[in-house]
């Protein structure tokens, strides 16, 4: 496990369907992230388990859990290029309760420190919808600076919205 004050990080175990089901279904969750908003059964899900368990290729996923072991989101990092040594975050507080106390900047905190420490990544890429501030004031608090943008390159509830670019150095 990946210890920090608040909260820590472990692995996904085939036990956290119920909580990813939940999450994965919750629009106000969902709409913003890569994937979007679509509502998956069960089933498929039960299905992708073994991809999102999985910790031996590209991507490490990690749920994040408060000190009394509750589960309150799920962050990872993705497409993880071992030749250039960089990679993707991504990030995202499913407990409707635990939004908003610091939860999921810890959780990129601590993966930054493990991308770097464990697997010796220097740079980590994200995509963020630039009208989400909320998500955009975090990863700037974080440091992560702006180095592009995509023009209407999400749907999201009727409309195309514009993609932010960022990135950080960790090394």
């Amino acid at each position: 496990m990946i210890r920090g004050e608040k909260i820590y990080l472990r692995p996904i175990q085939k036990s956290d369907l119920t909580y990813l089901y939940q999450w994965k279904n919750d629009e106000e969750t969902f709409m913003y992230l890569g994937g979007g908003f679509l509502p998956t059964s069960i089933d498929q899900l039960e299905k992708w388990m073994d991809v999102m368990i999985d910790t031996t290729g590209r991507d490490k996923r990690f749920i994040i859990c408060d000190n009394d072991g509750s589960p309150k989101g799920m962050v990872g990092l993705y497409d993880i290029e071992w030749i250039h040594r960089t990679c993707e975050i991504g990030v995202y507080i499913g407990d409707k309760d635990a939004k908003g106390k610091g939860y999921g900047k810890e959780a990129c905190l601590l993966t930054e420190k493990y991308a770097k420490k464990y697997l010796n990544l220097r740079k980590i890429k994200l995509s963020v919808v630039s009208d989400n501030k909320r998500a955009l004031n975090m990863w700037e608090s974080l440091g992560y600076k702006k180095v592009g943008e995509y023009i209407a390159e999400r749907y999201i509830k009727g409309a195309y919205r514009n993609l932010t670019i960022m990135e950080k150095f960790i090394d």
